[in-house]
């Protein structure tokens, strides 16, 4: 299994480099945000439309899978800042172009499938949650950072060793894949590390925390 998605997402990455330009890294989304619940001080992280980015949709609809992680932490407002907690969330949309199903993990729920992007969409952003918050009064503020990849760093470091050689067992010896991957994907493969992927950095004002409701 392990080599056939190796095999698949060789094949989707000649098709997605060949055919566009390469997105840039870090591209700022003002869509995307953090904010403060004004009575519990719970963090807010609102993704939006980034996940509604074309050159993301097409590369899911190729076949790659699109892994949505967010990090947020807790930091005290003072003379000397300090963290006080921090918390983490992920999900992954893969598209199945047998069942044409769009198969959504969030969190640490079960899989589930719908027929469009858009379902697949507005269920991750229906089910976004953390749990971080203060849990005394005092002066806080949240730095959070966004990521979306569509190969996670082993996936592209194992293709590359793929590319490189190392791994030609896994396609059973067959020298034709071998030969009709290996040729064109290692010419592209520089190109094909700036796939679409976003990485933004947020932070929100400092605010003041009364205590929990009573």
């Amino acid at each position: 299994m392990r080599s056939l998605r190796l095999l698949r997402a060789g094949i989707a990455l000649i098709a997605i480099v060949a055919t566009r330009p390469v997105p840039v890294w870090g591209q700022d989304e003002r869509e995307t945000y953090i904010s403060v619940a004004p009575q519990t001080g719970a963090v807010q992280v609102e993704v939006g439309r980034l996940l509604a980015d074309r050159s993301l949709e097409e590369a899911v609809y190729e076949g790659l899978p699109l892994r949505i992680r967010v990090d947020v932490e807790l930091w005290s407002d003072g003379f000397f800042d300090s963290e006080v907690g921090s918390e983490e969330w992920r999900a992954s949309i893969v598209y199945d172009p047998v069942t044409l199903d769009y198969q959504v993990r969030a969190g640490n729920g079960e899989a589930r499938e719908f027929g469009t992007l858009s379902a697949a969409r507005a269920h991750l952003e229906s089910t976004f949650g953390l749990d971080l918050r203060p849990r005394r009064p005092g002066r806080y503020y949240y730095l959070a950072v966004v990521e979306l990849e569509t190969l996670s760093r082993s996936d592209f470091d194992e293709l590359r060793r793929w590319l490189d050689g190392d791994l030609r067992p896994a396609v059973g010896g067959d020298t034709d894949v071998e030969g009709a991957l290996t040729q064109g994907v290692r010419r592209l493969f520089v190109r094909a590390l700036g796939l679409p992927a976003r990485r933004i950095r947020l932070r929100t004002e400092a605010f003041t925390f009364e205590g929990e409701p009573q």
